[in-house]
């Protein structure tokens, strides 16, 4: 069984910058991107499709090609709370005390009115404990960047590697189950 998670296409919160919205959709100028994904999909034979609740993984699903999928919020991105929407350097100019507060404990510091990385990470884990426990086949999840770095950490259990990941737009990153066993096949394969 392989579980195959993809980063949605490219958004305009990315190009500009900004933290994003649950509602935020993708840019016309980086689909491109995904004609890539979808060639790189053809190497599996997927089984079953989940996106986020988000609308950009659910665009992306449809671009690949995608129609009959299951929406799943644990496969949401992290919750930026009241920083969605703003632009990151601006955040970063006015919102001291947070990035102190982070600094200090950087997993269990939580966005004001969002979650927390360690939120993050144990949503991500249950749903990919229930999917790989469930299913069998390839499955394919399109999700985003900070939760595909989160589900990392099903596997890996040192956090002091979380910044040492960067998941592109459009890339897979693949996970074998073998006999109980999780391996990391790829990371940020584009």
């Amino acid at each position: 069984m392989k579980i195959i998670m993809v980063r949605h296409g490219l958004t305009t919160a990315n190009i500009e910058g900004r933290f994003s919205t649950p509602d935020t959709k993708l840019s016309d100028k980086g689909l491109y991107i995904l004609d890539k994904t979808k060639t790189l999909l053809k190497d599996y034979e997927i089984s079953k499709v989940f996106t986020s609740e988000l609308a950009r993984s659910q665009e992306t699903a449809r671009l690949l090609g995608f129609d009959d999928f299951t929406p799943d919020e644990r496969i949401n991105e992290i919750n930026f709370g009241s920083f969605r929407g703003r632009l990151l350097k601006e955040v970063r100019e006015n919102e001291q005390d947070f990035y102190q507060r982070e600094g200090a404990d950087y997993f269990n510091t939580s966005f004001p009115d969002g979650e927390s990385r360690s939120d993050l990470i144990e949503r991500v884990g249950d749903f990919l404990d229930e999917v790989s426990r469930t299913y069998e086949g390839n499955i394919l999840c399109i999700s985003h960047g900070i939760a595909i770095r989160a589900s990392l950490f099903w596997v890996l259990k040192d956090l002091a590697n979380w910044n040492s990941f960067w998941i592109d737009n459009g890339a897979l990153t693949v996970f074998n189950i073998i006999n109980d066993k999780r391996l990391i096949e790829s990371v940020n394969k584009i």
